[in-house]
């Protein structure tokens, strides 16, 4: 029994499982031969943790008596501490070794209104750029984070380089490396086209390290951040058509995309416009057709020739129809009434000026006095109008062409 409590007393080291449970008790030689072959970690000198679930202990090593295996189950295991690293753009430079960097260091206003340091590298070209550290001496067997804020680093064709390595003892070819776009890493925040990333490695058996952020075929802006639980109040603002675009905001264009693309929020915008009067709402579920508005009686046109006057009031009926349809769909209701009031006014001008045998109305000078009294009112609904037009210029000559006949 003496024995037994002597040896007992020499297994000195706590092991926790994969998952930071106790495990039981060894020896701290074993202990020792554990890490040194990558089956565990050192938490503190006197706990390691398992790097998977394994038979990495023999059975005789983790064997305890009672008394001890009640003490280990109502002591908590201690919790790894961490090492927490935040981007500071002072600390950063160009790395010597690249022939091609591209980018600055600037301040610029972040995502939650406050003017922080940046560096911006990389281009749309193939100038691949690295910015680094200098050789940092952490601490072993340490969980370490390193918080930043990233803007851009994609393109439209797939193809960029964004990415972030984590360099031990320089030696490259083991490097960590964390890629950052296409969403291989969930960021923890979006606001205004940032994202807010913790990006967590463990230095093992290392002490030297070195950061580096990488990027090629796509601006890429790091900023400084601070502790994630410093942003818990800032409201996450989101891209409205991020699941439609073909690469994340970058704040080298004014709106963050560029604006002669398919994917610019204009262009997706009247994408939108067009799918709703479509029946379809952006998610293409059916919308209900709102109900027309009543058409106003045609007024007389007492100049009009007898033979005339009823296809031209039938054709006025039908681009009054036409708009009113239109604008009950685009929800315009506030200016519906004055539009249609133009029109009629458009088209009476029009029948005012024929004689019963001489019937010259040019159906392009009626669409464009329509289009230019209210083309900036309704400028973001352009394309849309346009096409509604065409429709009534081509009604207004095929009836012109029923009356010549």
């Amino acid at each position: 029994m003496t024995k037994n409590a002597s040896n007992a007393e020499k297994r000195t080291v706590t092991v926790l499982s994969q998952d930071g449970e106790p495990a039981g008790l060894t020896y701290p030689r074993r202990a020792a031969g554990l890490v040194k072959k990558g089956r565990a970690r050192f938490v503190n000198d006197n706990t390691i943790r398992l790097n998977s679930v394994s038979d990495a202990l023999n059975t005789e090593d983790i064997k305890m008596d009672n008394n001890i295996t009640n003490t280990l189950n109502e002591t908590k295991a201690p919790e790894q501490p961490i090492n927490r690293l935040f981007f500071n753009a002072r600390e950063w430079s160009f790395n010597k070794d690249c022939q091609k960097n591209v980018g600055s260091r600037s301040f610029m206003q972040g995502p939650d209104g406050i003017i922080s340091e940046a560096f911006t590298i990389g281009d749309w070209g193939y100038n691949w750029t690295e910015i680094v550290t200098k050789s940092l001496i952490l601490p072993k067997h340490t969980l370490h984070t390193f918080t930043f804020w990233l803007n851009g680093g994609e393109n439209d064709n797939n193809n960029e380089v964004c990415r972030l390595e984590v360099i031990f003892n320089n030696d490259y070819e083991n490097r960590y490396t964390y890629n950052l776009n296409r969403n291989y890493i969930k960021p923890l925040k979006k606001c205004r086209g940032w994202e807010l990333y913790e990006i967590p490695f463990i230095t093992a058996d290392n002490e030297y390290t070195q950061l580096r952020f990488v990027a090629q075929r796509a601006y890429m802006t790091v900023l400084n951040a601070k502790s994630v639980s410093e942003y818990a109040d800032l409201p996450e603002i989101l891209d409205e058509f991020e699941g439609e675009r073909p690469q994340r905001h970058n704040i080298v264009f004014d709106d963050g995309f560029p604006t002669n693309t398919w994917y610019s929020t204009k262009a997706l915008r009247e994408k939108k416009i067009r799918r709703q009067l479509s029946g379809q709402d952006w998610e293409n579920k059916i919308l209900p057709k709102p109900t027309p508005a009543p058409v106003p009686a045609p007024p007389a046109y007492p100049n009009a020739g007898n033979s005339v006057l009823p296809a031209l009031e039938a054709l006025q009926g039908s681009v009054t129809s036409i708009l009113t349809d239109m604008l009950n769909e685009l929800k315009t209701d506030g200016i519906q009434q004055e539009i249609i009031a133009q029109v009629q006014q458009a088209v009476e001008e029009a029948i005012n000026g024929v004689d019963s045998g001489d019937i010259d109305i040019d159906a392009d000078d009626i669409a464009d006095t329509i289009m230019e009294q209210f083309s900036d009112r309704i400028s973001d609904l352009t394309d849309e109008i346009t096409n509604k037009l065409e429709d009534i210029t081509g009604q207004i000559e095929n009836a012109i062409d029923d009356l010549n006949d």
